[in-house]
């Protein structure tokens, strides 16, 4: 974990000029299935009300020109200028009223291009209490949700180590902060929803997105931006999940050969993991 350097990398949101394709998918997500989607294991209604407040004090701080939060008599209105739609709800800052939404949470994390996921620690026991995951990269949040930290990685490569001693990282992750980290993988397509169970109607197989072939393969970098932002209060905190694509093509010689080099580096477990096992001789066509 690493603090921002950047006044624009300290956004805990990036709201840019493909926003409605992000929203569109988690539109979609919705009308297939949002408990697939989005689920809630033992999730504290003093934390549900602490993450909402932060969220929607982040979304009109770093995008006064969309989000507009007025508070009167009790009701409370969000209003996104870019889609028109708005949000209402009481004090108790949980239900939302007169929506399709579940939960004021689940009407807040549609209205932005991340992902979100709250982990809760609770004396020495810890958990994801909630994930709203639309871009899910090959998991599935039903999985997760109500797991501690140790069982959500315990399918990472290389984690084991950390595992063993994660609990004073998730104490600082709340106590301080906010905090940022990338991760990545290689994908043939950009489509933003790899959950392991594909939509009905798709092809099981062409829904993975990892068919590396030597040949008319398409190939891209996915990138996931990801916040950890404290709320000490609630003694817990909000994790956000923001996915990025970048065409290989379009990488200069230099960031091609880092990123052939990066993959030859890995584990045979953390190559399995990716989906890139037996497939370094294809990716030496492509990128060196």
């Amino acid at each position: 974990m690493a603090k921002a350097e950047h006044a624009a990398d300290r956004l805990v949101f990036q709201l840019d000029e493909q926003y409605e394709t992000y929203i569109s998918n988690k539109s979609e997500c919705r009308e297939e299935d949002i408990h697939k989607y989005y689920v809630e294991a033992d999730l504290y209604g003093e934390t549900a009300a602490t993450v909402n407040r932060h969220i929607v004090r982040q979304l009109v701080a770093e995008y006064p020109v969309v989000f507009a939060w007025e508070s009167r008599h009790g009701h409370n209105t969000l209003h996104n200028i870019r889609t028109g739609e708005s949000l209402q709800w009481a004090d108790d800052w949980i239900d939302i009223r007169h929506s399709g939404y579940l939960s004021l949470f689940d009407g807040l994390c549609s209205q932005v291009q991340e992902d979100m996921a709250i982990c809760q620690l609770d004396g020495d026991r810890d958990w994801l209490a909630a994930i709203h995951l639309s871009a899910p990269n090959h998991w599935s949040p039903a999985e997760k949700t109500g797991q501690p930290f140790g069982a959500v990685h315990g399918v990472v490569p290389g984690m084991e180590k950390l595992n063993q001693q994660y609990f004073k990282m998730l104490v600082m992750a709340v106590q301080k902060g906010p905090f940022f980290r990338f991760a990545w993988g290689l994908a043939t397509d950009t489509r933003l929803n790899h959950h392991p169970d594909p939509r009905p109607g798709f092809d099981r197989t062409a829904w993975q997105g990892r068919s590396i072939s030597a040949e008319g393969s398409q190939f891209y970098l996915r990138v996931e931006r990801q916040t950890i932002n404290g709320l000490p209060t609630c003694n817990a905190f909000l994790f956000t999940i923001r996915t990025y694509f970048y065409n290989i093509d379009e990488l200069t010689a230099t960031e091609k050969k880092a990123l052939f080099m990066a993959v030859e580096s890995m584990s045979p477990e953390s190559l399995e993991y990716k989906g890139l096992k037996g497939k370094s001789d294809i990716l030496a066509k492509i990128l060196l």
